[in-house]
């Protein structure tokens, strides 16, 4: 009897754990964002900004792009930007809005150059059609 309840346990268990890592959260919806920012995968940046939001980041993308192929053009080399230090964390959250404070390090380098910028910024977030998204 207490090996049936054991294993009941875990397969509940399992199971919301599971159902837990698929949540999409406002958190992990900034990270996606940020990431698809300095990738320029301007196809994940749009699924992960709210429709308020979508020309402007259109915009700032066309900028961005234009001015990255003009460096790889000129030194043959493209920025590496590395986000892996910043710290998401949801410091007010409702239904539909949340606040995510974003810290850490932002690491530039190219070629022989690199640089470090703290970063410390609020990303305010939508829940809109059933996802998270970048919203300001």
């Amino acid at each position: 009897m207490k090996l049936r309840i054991f294993f009941t346990w875990l397969a509940v268990s399992l199971v919301l754990l599971g159902a837990c890592s698929f949540m999409d959260t406002p958190e992990g919806a900034a990270r996606e964002w940020m990431q698809a920012a300095v990738n320029l995968d301007g196809m994940k940046l749009a699924e992960r900004t709210c429709a308020m939001q979508q020309q402007n980041v259109q915009q700032g993308g066309l900028m961005i792009s234009a001015i990255s192929l003009l460096g790889q053009g000129l030194i043959g080399q493209q920025a590496k930007i590395d986000i892996s230090d910043l710290k998401f964390t949801t410091v007010n959250k409702t239904e539909t809005t949340a606040s995510v404070r974003v810290t850490g390090t932002i690491r530039t380098a190219i070629l022989a150059f690199s640089q470090s910028q703290d970063v410390d910024e609020l990303m305010q977030m939508s829940y809109e059609n059933g996802k998270w998204r970048y919203c300001g």
